[in-house]
């Protein structure tokens, strides 16, 4: 499926989303599968799911539940089946928030949290070499953290419609 040179435009968003997935650090399966379930009309099973991508029905089955617990699929169920079928959420804005609140806010935070430590232990050792020096750096990547953790806090509390509005008032 890493066919750069592919014209199946379904093909070339799984890819694209698989690298995207990949980046974040999900891994490469779940944004497949997500690509998969979004350009699907109707909701797709497992066993599908596994034979369209080429991995195993077991993988497909603990990576979606990941993808479940950050609210981007959903299970359904059809009338006289057993089996277990899952669509996509397609308000891309939503997921984005969802991965945004659920993996990315809390690993930034923490690091958020380590950078103020490191600040209250830099302005302990002023007398070291390369204390001030040291701190200075500190503060300043805090404040980054500062303005960035503000930033996002105001993008999640967005709705699509205002976040387009930002968007082109910003000539984004």
């Amino acid at each position: 499926m890493d066919n750069l040179h592919s014209n199946n435009p379904q093909e070339l968003l799984i890819q694209a989303l698989g690298r995207q997935s990949a980046f974040w650090g999900l891994g490469k399966t779940t944004g497949e599968i997500y690509a998969a379930l979004y350009l699907s009309r109707e909701p797709v099973s497992l066993e599908d799911l596994a034979r369209r991508l080429g991995v195993t029905k077991g993988n497909i089955s603990v990576l979606i539940r990941n993808l479940e617990r950050l609210g981007m699929v959903r299970r359904t169920w059809q009338k006289g089946d057993r089996r277990v079928y899952f669509e996509a959420e397609t308000d891309l804005w939503q997921v984005a928030r969802q991965v945004l609140e659920q993996r990315q806010k809390p690993e930034f935070d923490l690091s958020f949290q380590l950078v103020g430590q490191a600040v209250e232990e830099a302005g302990k050792l002023t007398e070291q070499p390369d204390a001030l020096f040291t701190l200075e750096r500190l503060r300043s990547l805090q404040d980054f953290y500062r303005t960035l953790d503000s930033l996002v806090k105001v993008l999640l509390n967005l709705e699509p419609a205002q976040l387009a509005a930002l968007a082109r008032m910003m000539d984004v």
